[in-house]
């Protein structure tokens, strides 16, 4: 399932460009033209009129050629948004005056905005009276709402005898979306709906066959198995197991971002392996029909999105986590976390269990009985390499008090995977599917 991105676009920006202006060349031309004619006349000096000749023909050729309008340039962008890690367009469209020779075009790299260097300082042949289009590529190289531009333009005549101040425009906003690594769990534990691909224990309408009975009013017709009907001599139909799908609610932590922001060329911090890896899982359940439900703890402004499935659901879901900015919640109480989550749900949290509130999340959802998985996402190269001896030691007490935590998780029976991609959770999931079989206890 891939949305369809670069859809929505803002509208185009235009700017007139500002009147031409004399540039310090074409002073200079005229200056030492003009007074070379006057020390040769006044002095009688002809090989001196003839060294500044050339002085006086470029001043006047350069005045002469002075284009008669300002021009106009309409920047745009290409796809407002796309997955990190790809690259959108800033174009410029510019309908320079007859006289007009050469414009220059440059955009400004943003955070986490990379510019070609080959096209970042970029000098378009303007023909007369025709419009001239130049197209410069922006990578964006880590999720987040980030800023295309600004663009600078200038335009210059014949011999930079007149030249346009540096106008700045068109800058715009994307969205950046986490980029989803492959990703696929053949197991769901208690699939609960009445639609999906997981097999139901019941019959029904579904696509995996159970069995053969007699055929009963209300059957429908084209389940007849006539094989069997005329081997015993009395209608059969053929039976199927009901397909069925799960509740899945993902609680996303955005309590900390930890380790160098580098973007998707570089090495990942703690909140990118999280969002990426629940970007994952979300088009993963969602591509099998079913219901995913998404709670971000730590960050402000962040709606809880409700039960749903579809692609619909999940361009919510990269949105909202496109969205996130650490740290920025001033109410840290996570009592309201799970509230209203269903008994027969799968919750995954997806944390890297470094702020205390989120082992108490956990400690919480075990505790009412919910299937609860955490997926860890603290990177290696914090703890292995740290960049000074304090931030080594710093980390070492932490990991020893973290420790500690999964352990006494571990006790309360929550499982705890460290993310890898494809296959992460499948035994877990597995083991986890085997143990809701068997009846239990749990503080309601």
């Amino acid at each position: 399932m891939s949305p369809a991105w670069g859809l929505p676009k803002e509208p185009d920006t235009v700017t007139e460009l500002p009147p031409w202006r004399a540039s310090p060349a074409h002073h200079r031309a005229v200056a030492l033209g003009a007074l070379g004619a006057v020390v040769a006349v006044v002095l009688r000096r002809p090989d001196v009129l003839v060294l500044v000749t050339p002085f006086l023909v470029i001043a006047t050729w350069g005045q002469l050629a002075r284009p008669e309008r300002s021009g106009r340039v309409q920047a745009r962008v290409g796809n407002l948004t796309l997955p990190e890690g790809q690259a959108t367009t800033w174009t410029a469209t510019l309908d320079l005056p007859p006289r007009a020779e050469e414009a220059f075009v440059r955009v400004s790299p943003g955070r986490f905005v990379r510019v070609d260097p080959l096209a970042d300082r970029t000098a378009v042949a303007a023909p007369g009276g025709v419009g001239v289009e130049r197209v410069i590529p922006c990578r964006v190289v880590r999720w987040g709402r980030r800023r295309v531009g600004p663009g600078l333009v200038a335009a210059r005549s014949p011999w930079w005898a007149f030249r346009t101040p540096v106008v700045e425009l068109g800058a715009f906003r994307v969205t950046a979306v986490p980029a989803a690594a492959g990703f696929d769990a053949t197991v769901s534990p208690h699939p609960v709906g009445l639609v999906g691909v997981n097999r139901s224990v019941r019959p029904g309408s579904g696509a995996e066959f159970a069995t053969i009975r007699e055929f009963h009013p209300g059957d429908r017709l084209r389940r007849i198995h006539w094989p069997s009907s005329l081997r015993q001599g009395q209608l059969h139909v053929s039976t199927t197991y009901a397909d069925q799908d799960a509740h899945v609610v993902l609680v996303v932590d955005a309590f900390s971002d930890l380790g160098p922001r580098e973007g998707i060329d570089g090495r990942p911090t703690s909140l990118d392996l999280t969002v990426r890896a629940c970007a994952s899982i979300a088009q993963h359940y969602l591509g099998s029909g079913d219901r995913v439900s998404l709670r971000v703890l730590g960050a402000q402004d962040l709606p809880r999105l409700r039960t749903a499935s579809g692609p619909g659901q999940h361009r919510r879901i990269l949105d909202i986590l496109s969205r996130i900015e650490p740290a920025t919640d001033r109410d840290r109480s996570t009592v309201r976390a799970l509230e209203g989550v269903p008994s027969d749900s799968l919750v995954i949290v997806l944390s890297p269990l470094v702020h205390p509130a989120m082992s108490g999340v956990v400690a919480a959802a075990s505790a009412r009985g919910l299937t609860t998985v955490v997926i860890d996402t603290l990177p290696d190269h914090l703890v292995t390499a740290p960049t000074s001896r304090y931030d080594a030691l710093a980390w070492r007490l932490r990991i020893l008090e973290r420790d500690e935590e999964l352990h006494a998780l571990h006790a309360a029976g929550v499982p705890i995977v460290t993310w890898g991609g494809p296959g992460s959770i499948d035994l877990v999931l597995r083991d986890v599917a085997r143990r809701d079989r068997q009846p239990r206890l749990a503080r309601r």
